[in-house]
């Protein structure tokens, strides 16, 4: 077997995530050189452990998964990092001096994600999500100063978007993606959000109106890096979309498989504003 390449091993890892986020790459070509590496293989590593959180629905597969992690993350603390995300951030993590509780938080936060209780309204919804996403938030604004609110905001907002496309399956798996204070307003019950319906519909449309408001306005904010930036803008521009759709769920997993030209657009914009 040949060798590979040095970069070989993250290329592997973008281009695996980069099918599965296509604004990555986007992002991506905006990065100034030096910190390109680095941001992706965050970025890559963000994107690892969300899915052992949100994406294995088997409860043990995903425990092993996360358990592997924070073993991996420990190791790659104390400098001997093996995983090629890990090695690649080794130097970022060593000069940052990262706390060893604040990626335990990290893995806490994901595993508190499998069994998530009901959420009464749209902030104790988002503050779930912030169990893992505020210690990301701060070792993201430790790696690239960046401001960890904001980044621990646009993961957990563009969370509940991407949680909320999946809500018949989520729903299978006793999961509510909505908060209960917006079915009310709809005067649905959690029976009725499994089907296509008119109330059903328009109550996702005020919700991917209400969430693609703040995404964006996150993203224009200036508080973050050029790629968190672009993720942002995109899946603002695909709730906003959804949000004036006829079947908004529908319309969002439509743009979640791609970038239509205002999504790209949109991205393009911010990745420029951000690299500005």
């Amino acid at each position: 077997m040949s060798a590979q390449a040095p970069g070989a091993p993250l290329a592997s890892f973008e281009a695996k995530w980069i099918e599965a986020r296509p604004e990555l790459a986007l992002a991506l070509r905006f990065e100034r050189v030096g910190e390109r590496d680095a941001r992706a293989a965050f970025a890559c590593l963000v994107l690892e452990i969300e899915h052992a959180a949100f994406g294995i629905r088997e409860a043990q597969p995903a425990a092993i998964k996360l358990q592997w992690w924070a073993e991996e993350l420990a190791r790659a603390a104390t400098g001997e990092a093996r995983h090629p995300l890990t090695q690649a951030l080794a130097s970022r993590m060593s000069a940052a001096a990262i706390p060893p509780r604040e990626w335990h938080a990290a893995i806490v936060g994901a595993m508190a994600q499998r069994d998530p209780e009901p959420a009464a309204d749209r902030e104790t919804l988002l503050s779930a999500y912030a169990q893992l996403y505020v210690p990301l938030g701060a070792i993201e604004a430790a790696l690239f100063a960046t401001d960890a609110t904001t980044a621990a905001r646009a993961l957990a907002l563009s969370r509940a978007a991407r949680e909320t496309a999946v809500l018949p399956d989520a729903l299978r798996d006793g999961k509510l993606t909505l908060p209960l204070d917006l079915l009310a307003r709809h005067r649905l019950a959690r029976g009725d959000i499994g089907g296509e319906s008119p109330a059903r519909s328009e109550a996702l449309r005020d919700w991917f109106a209400d969430l693609a408001r703040e995404l964006s306005a996150v993203a224009a904010g200036g508080q973050l890096g050029v790629l968190r930036a672009t993720m942002a803008a995109a899946d603002a521009s695909r709730l906003a979309g959804a949000a004036k759709a006829r079947e908004p769920l529908a319309a969002l997993n439509d743009a979640l498989a791609g970038l239509s030209l205002p999504i790209t657009w949109a991205a393009w914009r911010a990745a420029r504003r951000s690299r500005r």
